[in-house]
């Protein structure tokens, strides 16, 4: 049976499933009940699983690795500390919410191991699969790798998905190199005296120091880098905890994130950033700390696996859904610790729109997004034929 009718056959209970994830999100590394869900369902398929070292992370396998090559499965299980404000058929239950569509992740792996497994003796080689946390984090890759994911040696190629909710339709998009941009997330502390706002002379006031440092870290992005191979900086956070009108504070809290496609330009930010930090703090005489949160590499597909997967979701899918080549994005995802451990490697799109009331629809993060569940079938069908035809081609 092809998979398109196969995971049409499953919709219904992969909704119950995405939908009880979706009304009950956890986020971080912390992920008792939707890993309880996870591993229940893995039950239910005969299919044997472990946990990653001392993480929540979900591993196993399938298949025969004697017939073949190995190819790593990934779904991210984790969701946002953003309450969801949609009024839709499963919006959450809790301050949390599934904004990013790992709810729809993690259902499309179940779909995907529970046709392979039917499937099994057919396959040309092993699947192995693995459930994420902290995705969000850009650490949860990182620290899955750590506690011990390639143990027993590293997968022949790898492949992963993610849902795009403000496309125009239903659909299926990949980028043949570079997907989504690498992330350095920080932290800029800087340490002044606090003084009265008519007498700053008396006090080293932060809040100029920090202002100095901004505009110099965005000269790092002009006059350092090539035109054509840049980078972004953005700071989001600016927290100045015990000033007013009138009073200088002792303290301000930078948060940022700078990105790119290059990694040669991701290294150059990376280098240069604490510098510029350190030495303007001294200029004006403060003390400042530069911690970085994440340090996570551009997402690239090697062209070979992503004609694979356009093939494979052409043939798949049928006239039923278009199947497209888009160009990269400068968000970031943390699949890409895992990708740049591995030779062969193509994550891809799957269009999801959800209009509201209004014909309105929203990006991921946004606390009015939803995701259509239609794109559980395609996205399932599309990953279980890539993945079969990537064992076959490469046994």
């Amino acid at each position: 049976m092809a998979y398109l009718d196969r995971a049409r056959e499953l919709f219904d209970d992969a909704v119950k499933v995405r939908r009880t994830l979706h009304e009950n999100p956890e986020v971080g590394f912390e992920l008792p009940e939707t890993t309880k869900l996870v591993k229940a369902k893995l039950d239910e398929f005969g299919i044997a699983y472990e946990n990653v070292g001392n993480t929540y992370g979900i591993t196993g396998a399938l298949g025969d690795a004697s017939k073949g090559k190995t190819v790593l499965v990934r779904a991210d299980m984790d969701a946002l500390a953003i309450q969801e404000k949609s009024k839709s058929v499963c919006t959450s239950k809790n301050d949390n919410g599934h904004l990013c569509g790992h709810d729809m992740h993690t259902t499309i792996l179940l779909m995907v191991l529970k046709m392979l497994k039917e499937n099994e003796d057919q396959l040309q080689g092993q699947v192995k699969f693995l459930f994420q946390p902290a995705e969000e984090t850009l650490n949860g890759g990182k620290v899955i790798i750590e506690e011990g994911l390639f143990k027993d040696g590293k997968p022949d190629a790898g492949f992963a998905l993610h849902m795009w909710p403000n496309g125009d339709k239903v659909d299926v998009e990949i980028a043949r190199n570079e997907v989504l941009a690498s992330a350095l997330n920080f932290q800029i502390v800087v340490k002044g005296v606090g003084a009265h706002g008519a007498m700053p002379n008396n006090g080293v006031d932060p809040v100029f120091v920090a202002s100095q440092i901004i505009n110099a870290a965005n000269g790092i992005l002009a006059r350092e880098l090539p035109s054509n191979q840049g980078a972004s900086l953005s700071m989001g956070k600016f927290e100045a905890p015990g000033g007013a009108v009138n009073v200088i504070p002792d303290k301000v809290v930078l948060e940022g994130t700078s990105r790119s496609l290059y990694p040669e330009s991701a290294k150059h930010m990376a280098k240069r950033l604490p510098e510029i930090v350190e030495h303007i703090g001294k200029a004006f005489r403060a003390e400042t700390e530069f911690t970085v949160m994440a340090n996570c590499p551009a997402l690239v597909n090697t062209a070979e696996e992503a004609d694979l997967v356009k093939t494979a979701a052409e043939e798949a899918l049928g006239d039923d859904y278009e199947v497209k080549n888009i160009g990269p994005y400068l968000a970031s995802e943390d699949y890409a610790h895992i990708a740049s451990q591995l030779d062969k490697t193509c994550y891809f799109f799957v269009g999801c729109p959800l209009p509201d009331e209004n014909g309105q629809v929203y990006p991921v993060h946004h606390p009015y997004v939803q995701f259509n569940e239609e794109a559980l079938i395609v996205g399932s069908a599309t990953m279980a034929t890539a993945v079969e035809k990537w064992l076959a081609e490469h046994k």
